[in-house]
């Protein structure tokens, strides 16, 4: 039997605290909000990074539960179970969202050069994301969805070669990603850097770091390799260290040019702090706190819907903006979840898409 547990709460707490970096971050954007001290300040700048983070998550639970059969001889999860589960957590949600974004009137004030079919049909495909004209249409905050449904259709490939050779397959779609950015910074090709920061391959080393994390837990607790609790904690200290120093680094303007280096230790340090979390009893009781947790359950919806809502929520003093605005985003982002997500995941799905 396996030691680690089929659902880690550790993980639950990293999602909350994403989608928190996305709402500073949104809040900054829009009004220009920022941290009380000076020193916090780089915080709020660089929230944008909890996108990255939610890959990196997204690549752990997509793999953990293959891995951890592949481990325990048990039965794999159907590929039925899989795209299953993955449209009824994404679809449902997100069509939703779209059609609040134009009944709203929202999405026409996100529209650039593209008309009301072509976003509809490349939202529809997720594939918005290839074309200029349609990468932030609708809401600008979907481009991370089509990010996230062209991995889960790349996945089953990306499966057949990690369960054979793990560490080549992630070491080599990290290096791929690392690689693709460097020669677009070194040839200064704006063009070609436009193509590839907003697709796949500018972020699917996030989504490996997360897989080979999911691995060696797995593979630790199977062997019974559990590190020392202390060790465990000295290894998620060191990724928070190593988170802060990156996003401060990457915070400051002055430092443009060694910030797109800067940028390749946020993929290691999430997969440090979400490997001693998970080992350490300190760290795991933090992380995994019942608001935390509630963050995590609303944190689909609060993505879809704060964008939206801080763009239409009217001119208000920045404090009564910010309570009004976020407020109103997790009420709304909390009914959604309750009403329309949880009821849906809870249904029993097509015959062999349980697993």
């Amino acid at each position: 039997m396996l030691v680690v547990k089929e659902r880690l709460g550790v993980l639950d707490g990293l999602r909350g605290i994403a989608i928190l970096q996305v709402l500073l971050f949104h809040l900054w954007v829009r009004r220009g909000i920022a941290a009380p001290f000076a020193w916090l300040r780089f915080i709020p700048k660089t929230g944008s990074f909890g996108v990255e983070l939610f890959f990196f998550l997204s690549g752990f639970v997509i793999v953990y539960p293959f891995v951890r059969a592949q481990a325990a001889g048990e039965p794999m999860p159907t590929w039925r179970h899989f795209a299953y589960r993955r449209f009824i957590k994404i679809v449902p949600s997100y069509a939703l969202s779209i059609a609040v974004a134009y009944a709203v009137g929202f999405a026409a004030t996100e529209r650039s050069t593209s008309t009301v079919l072509q976003e509809l049909v490349t939202h529809a495909l997720f594939i918005h994301t290839w074309w200029t004209s349609t990468a932030s249409s609708i809401n600008g905050v979907l481009w991370t969805l089509a990010i996230e449904v062209q991995f889960y259709a790349l996945f089953p490939l990306v499966w057949w070669l990690f369960k054979r050779w793990p560490w080549p397959t992630g070491l080599g779609l990290i290096a791929a990603a690392f690689g693709l950015r460097l020669w677009g910074r070194l040839h200064f090709a704006p063009e070609f850097l436009n193509v590839i920061s907003g697709n796949l391959p500018n972020f699917i080393d996030y989504f490996a770091y997360g897989m080979l994390c999911a691995w060696c837990v797995v593979r630790f607790a199977r062997h019974k390799m559990r590190p020392p609790h202390a060790y465990a904690t000295i290894v998620a200290a060191i990724g928070i260290v190593t988170l802060l120093v990156a996003l401060s680094q990457l915070a400051d303007a002055r430092t443009f040019v060694p910030r797109l280096y800067v940028k390749e230790l946020l993929g290691p340090a999430y997969a440090l702090i979400a490997f001693g979390a998970i080992f350490a009893p300190s760290w795991s009781s933090i992380l995994s706190n019942p608001l935390l947790r509630f963050f995590a359950i609303i944190s689909y919806n609060l993505y879809l819907y704060n964008w939206m809502i801080m763009n239409l929520y009217g001119p208000r003093s920045n404090v009564a903006f910010v309570i009004g605005a976020v407020s109103l985003s997790i009420v709304v982002a909390t009914a959604i979840t309750y009403l329309v997500e949880r009821p849906l995941l809870r249904l029993p799905g097509p015959r062999g898409a349980r697993g």
